[in-house]
C-alpha cells in the first residue's frame, strides 16, 4: 500500500514536471522567434541608417557646392565700390570684435 502511494505521488510529480517543461519549451520557442524578429529589425534599421548617412553626405557635398556658387555669384554681381564698402564694413566689425575681446 505504501509503495502504491509513493508511485502515485511520483507519477503526479512527474506529470507536474512534464507540464512545467512544456511551458518552458513554449516560452523558449516564443523567445527564440522574438529574437529572430528583433535581429531582422536591427538589420533593417542598420541598413536605413547607412542609407541616411549616405544621403546626408551627398546633401552636405551638394550644400558646399551650392554655397560656393552663391558666394561666387554674389561677389560677381557687386560693383567694385560695393565690394570696397563691404570690405571696409567687415574690417570695422573685425576691429570692434578685437577691441571687445581685448577689453
Amino acid at each position: 500500500m505504501v509503495d502504491l502511494a509513493k508511485y502515485e505521488n511520483l507519477i503526479g510529480e512527474l506529470g507536474a514536471i512534464e507540464s512545467r517543461v512544456e511551458i518552458l519549451k513554449n516560452k523558449f520557442s516564443d523567445t527564440k522567434d522574438r529574437n529572430s524578429e528583433l535581429e531582422i529589425s536591427i538589420e533593417e534599421t542598420n541598413q536605413q541608417k547607412r542609407e541616411l548617412q549616405q544621403k546626408i553626405s551627398r546633401l552636405e557635398t551638394e550644400m558646399e557646392s551650392l554655397k560656393g556658387e552663391v558666394e561666387n555669384s554674389l561677389f560677381k554681381t557687386l560693383t567694385s565700390e560695393e565690394r570696397e564698402s563691404l570690405k571696409v564694413k567687415i574690417k570695422g566689425l573685425i576691429s570692434k570684435l578685437d577691441n571687445y575681446i581685448s577689453s
